[in-house]
């Protein structure tokens, strides 16, 4: 978030405040093969180095297993398969992406994402957000498909994962 000053007082204050407009919000653009995942800051707890997880029987082939991260056990995706399309094989380079999930879940409190390199910081505004107007058909687990300053990314709906992972398990 940015942010602004309320002219009566001189106080700053975060524009999620009543009374303030948000004009842009930090996000991280995160590498995968061959595309992008757009997410909030807030969302992204911590980027590690990658560690082969521990598998799941039966899971989806998405669901590549778990990992162990500050003492929680956090379920392993890859993002590239859980969205429709498929993952490449090579591990080189690659690194792990704890995400907050969005519900309070005491089951599914994290998620963890293969990603290929490190993000990198992007500040999005309305000038520099647009729809994709040439992106595919409707992806699971994809909220958007967006251009960034001409960029094609995409906005992953934590919220689906979530769920589908907490259904996996039982919950």
């Amino acid at each position: 978030m940015t942010e602004s000053t309320d002219s009566s007082s001189g106080n700053h204050a975060p524009e999620a405040l009543p009374g303030k407009r948000i004009t842009a919000i930090h996000c991280l653009l995160i590498p995968l093969h061959g595309e992008m995942l757009l997410l909030p800051n807030a969302a992204v707890a911590e980027v590690v180095a990658y560690s082969e997880p521990e598998s799941i029987a039966d899971a989806p082939d998405w669901l590549l297993g778990k990992v162990l991260w500050r003492d929680h056990t956090v379920p392993l995706i890859s993002f590239e398969r859980a969205s429709g399309g498929s993952a490449g094989a090579n591990r080189e380079g690659a690194r792990i992406a704890v995400l907050n999930t969005l519900n309070s879940n005491p089951d599914v409190p994290y998620v963890a994402v293969v990603i290929q390199g490190i993000p990198h910081l992007q500040v999005v505004a309305p000038d520099t957000i647009t729809e994709n107007k040439d992106a595919i058909a409707q992806r699971p687990s994809v909220l958007a498909q967006v251009l960034v300053e001409g960029q094609e990314v995409l906005v992953p709906d934590l919220d689906s994962l979530e769920q589908r992972i907490a259904s996996l398990q039982g919950n």
